[in-house]
């Protein structure tokens, strides 16, 4: 595979399993030095070790990405550790519930937001002095097409994915003069255990049937799209949305 990455030290949220797991894992076999973080150091472990097995160089950060002081002390952390600069940054790490508008919280919301929304501040906030300093770098955050095409029971999560479109685009203002690159990839269904737990069987069919290429995504396809967004062969993307959804949003719904 063309080592895009080479020498790349690539930050990936979320990073234990799902999609972040795919991500971590393609950018690591693309020559990218993986600093893996997940809130969970039970899942974190396994999946650094499978990254490893995989012949990809990572190092995992079990960490609270919605803990500002923590975000900026890991971070420094993983410069030291790889001995370079952060190049690259995932955003993928969310926490989510899906309930009807009145069961949500305040401390659902409270999780949620500060998870998918304000977590992205820290982490962008820490990784861009980094990036600036080399005058490149890329961020590809996650959002999702709920953004503008909510499901059931969805209120919250689609909230908090908007609000990580219009980050997208504002920080791609602000940083773009710093040679740092901001987009963000809005996947529609993707396979794995805990998108597919959020429904059940009707629903899951109707989805598949609703999409005109008939299947659900697969984390490494959303994966090998943020590759793309956070090499050079993007080079003149910037606060872009790209959808990824088999075409279910294609038809006006």
């Amino acid at each position: 595979m063309n080592p895009r990455f080479a020498g790349h030290v690539c930050v990936v949220t979320g990073a234990a399993r799902g999609i972040g797991l795919a991500i971590a894992e393609r950018l690591g076999r693309e020559g990218g030095k993986v600093a893996a973080l997940d809130v969970s150091a039970r899942r974190l472990g396994p999946a650094v070790a499978e990254l490893k097995t995989k012949g990809v160089e990572a190092r995992g950060y079990a960490v609270d990405v919605s803990d500002r002081t923590a975000v900026r002390a890991e971070f420094e952390r993983i410069e030291r550790d790889f001995g370079a600069p952060i190049r690259v940054l995932v955003n993928n790490a969310v926490w989510a519930r899906f309930m009807p508008l009145a069961d949500i919280d305040e401390q659902t919301s409270r999780r949620m937001l500060s998870v998918g929304v304000e977590a992205l501040f820290w982490t962008t906030q820490a990784a861009a002095p980094q990036m600036a300093r080399k005058g490149s770098g890329a961020i590809v955050n996650l959002s999702s097409v709920s953004a503008s095409h909510p499901a059931t029971h969805s209120i919250a999560y689609s909230a908090v994915k908007a609000a990580v479109t219009g980050l997208t685009r504002a920080s791609a203002m602000e940083l773009g003069p710093s040679g740092i690159r901001v987009n963000a990839i809005a996947p529609g269904m993707i396979g794995t255990p805990a998108s597919i737990a959020q429904f059940d069987e009707t629903t899951i069919a109707s989805r598949r049937e609703e999409m005109p290429l008939g299947r659900f995504g697969a984390p490494e396809e959303i994966a090998a799209l943020a590759a793309f967004l956070a090499s050079d062969e993007a080079s003149y993307l910037q606060g872009a949305l790209v959808t990824a959804d088999g075409g279910w949003t294609v038809p006006a719904r």
